[in-house]
């Protein structure tokens, strides 16, 4: 025995369950039939016993610990989802994001690690007016004018941005949200979270709230190292996305100690059923159906965490941003609103210089502000700035030279960027050795970067998350436990003495897709239970049996008749005989087409 939960049901609780029975003289234990018989043929049957053990567990207590959780299936692993990680914080909370860009902003520029383009993304996100280089854009003409009118240059770009001299053009709040809608959020597998497939969900798929990664077991039993490839180069449904995380991903999540363990309410013995191709026995998990829930959200052990690291961080990621390989021209008109008509926006959102103008849109959007100087005591101004919800129009008198043509603040940002991304390596001069356009993409290998949350906030929303939505819990939990055998087209069921009066007695439910925990899912023209070899007149309900309303079922007694196709497109027609003892049935399964 491994010790996983799929140990502890299908090998200590059956086990028990059949050593009382037989001890007790209570009931024959039927052999249990190995190997496949060969088809049936034409006209040629077969007789098959079906019995209805049942062996209760409540509160059954469980450990799982990381080994358990990684001798999942992969696609279980991935198909759990457990929470949505914050990545940028509000009011003043530092999340992934903002402490990754901290990071990036914090680099030493002369660090002989950093490639010409990522020296030059520094600068560009430290980039302030007091220490701004706007050579070469239509900025440097009003840092021009200036002094000619006797202010310092420096005071005329942080007055008409509205920072303070030394404060960065792009603020912390604005360039994370540009990064997380733009880069991350733009990833297809960034945008939906797996979700057990129904009717509601038929893509098995849900949306992710913006600003948040969907992590699922297999990130945090990995330590995020799974990332790399879920959010690395993607094509998918028609959407193609550079991705963003490059290299090794790696994080402080869970500590040596850390395990799961959950209590469950489960029948730990499957259903019987038949495989009518061949009138041989098999056996459907009965996990996750019964009326009963599977975990008891109202008991708050139901599921406990332990071993997550206090402060969870990642100890090591590689983030990227791709340039787009061609030169931007700012826009000439304030139309369309609020972004005008640059040509940056015609870009993917997740191109670096389109992250760079949602930066500014976000920051300076609302922007509204004027300003006329005048020299020495003539009321005249010679120079104004105007800007309206970030629409920037310089105006200048007499001989003080010619103003730039009007633009967005976020267009002026843009063009800004274009020049010093593709600086040269030498700053006193930029031109020798300039980066050529569409090499400018940027890759930054960041170290100890907090996830900016706890191990409770982490916890609590694990557990609010299954408890809100346990389907695809119950789905894995069927997967881990799964008892099935064989291929069963349809299967017993006997409610408890205490069901309903409506639900007693023999019940066959025809099988269903989630019944076939692995493998092909098979396929039926003509799925139910007919009175006719014809299929043509059905028999069957979906009203609830034991919490069932998904499946097609017939209650069945001695001597009755019913007709069933088979995912080949046979026919079989069932004769339920005389019954051996109250918990068992007797079929006889005869092809007739």
């Amino acid at each position: 025995m491994n010790g996983r939960l799929a140990g502890a049901f299908q090998v200590i609780a059956p086990t028990v369950a059949l050593m009382l029975l037989a001890t007790s003289g209570c009931m024959e234990i039927p052999v249990v039939e190995t190997g496949s018989k060969p088809a049936l043929a034409i006209g040629e049957s077969r007789e098959v016993s079906l019995h209805a053990l049942r062996l209760q567990v409540s509160s059954y207590e469980q450990v799982l610990t990381r080994q358990d959780m990684l001798a999942l299936p992969l696609d279980v692993r991935e198909k759990l989802w457990l929470y949505n990680l914050d990545l940028r914080g509000e009011a003043g909370e530092q999340r992934l994001i903002d402490n990754a860009l901290a990071n990036i902003r914090s680099l030493d520029i002369d660090d002989p690690s950093l490639g010409g383009a990522e020296r030059n993304m520094v600068r560009l996100l430290n980039m302030s007016p007091a220490n701004a280089d706007l050579t070469g854009t239509p900025m440097a003409q009003l840092l021009g004018l200036a002094p000619q009118v006797g202010i310092a240059a420096q005071e005329v770009l942080a007055q008409s941005l509205g920072v303070e001299v030394s404060e960065p053009f792009l603020g912390g709040e604005a360039l994370a949200g540009a990064v997380v809608d733009g880069v991350i959020s733009s990833h297809p597998n960034a945008r939906r979270r797996p979700i057990h497939v129904s009717p509601e969900h038929p893509t098995g798929e849900v949306p992710v709230p913006a600003g948040h990664l969907p992590v699922t077991l297999e990130a945090v039993v990995t330590d995020l190292q799974s990332l790399t490839t879920t959010y690395g180069p993607v094509s998918k449904a028609g959407q193609s996305h550079p991705g963003f995380m490059t290299g090794a991903t790696k994080a402080s999540l869970l500590t040596p100690e850390f395990h799961m363990v959950v209590r469950a309410n489960a029948n730990a013995l499957p259903y019987k059923g038949v495989d009518l191709s061949h009138g041989e026995r098999g056996s459907v998990t009965s996990i996750g159906k019964e009326a009963a829930p599977l975990f008891d959200f109202d008991d708050p052990e139901w599921m406990r965490v332990v071993g997550i690291e206090p402060k969870p961080a990642v100890t090591e990621m590689s983030f990227r941003m791709v340039e787009a390989p061609v030169a931007l021209q700012p826009g000439t008109s304030p139309l369309p609103k609020p972004m005008g008509n640059g040509s940056v926006w015609s870009l993917p959102k997740w191109s670096l210089e389109r992250v760079v103008a949602d930066a500014g849109l976000r920051a300076f959007k609302e922007r509204t502000w004027s300003k006329s100087w005048v020299l020495g005591s003539d009321p005249t101004p010679l120079f104004e700035v105007t800007i309206r919800n970030g629409w920037m129009e310089l105006e200048t008198k007499g001989n003080l030279g010619k103003p730039p043509a009007p633009l967005y603040l976020w267009d002026l940002m843009i063009l800004v960027a274009q020049r010093r991304l593709h600086d040269g390596p030498n700053l006193e001069a930029p031109e020798v050795g300039r980066i050529a356009e569409g090499d400018a993409s940027v890759q930054f290998t960041l170290k100890d970067v907090s996830i900016g949350v706890t191990h409770k906030q982490i916890t609590d929303a694990i557990r609010r998350n299954l408890e809100a939505d346990p389907t695809s819990l119950v789905s894995v939990a069927s997967r881990v436990l799964d008892q099935s055998a064989g291929a069963p087209d349809v299967y017993y069921v006997r409610p408890k003495w205490d069901a309903p009066t409506a639900e007693q007695g023999d019940w066959l439910f025809f099988i269903h897709a989630d019944d076939q925990t692995s493998g092909t899912v098979r396929t039926y023209a003509q799925p139910g239970f007919f009175a006719d070899s014809g299929l043509t007149q059905p028999l069957h309900v979906q009203t609830g049996v034991v919490g069932d309303t998904k499946h097609m079922k017939v209650r069945i007694s001695s001597g009755q008749t019913l007709y069933c196709g088979d995912d080949t497109g046979a026919a079989f027609r069932i004769d339920v005989l005389a019954k051996p003892s109250q918990l068992r049935v007797r079929l006889r399964i005869t092809r007739v087409r």
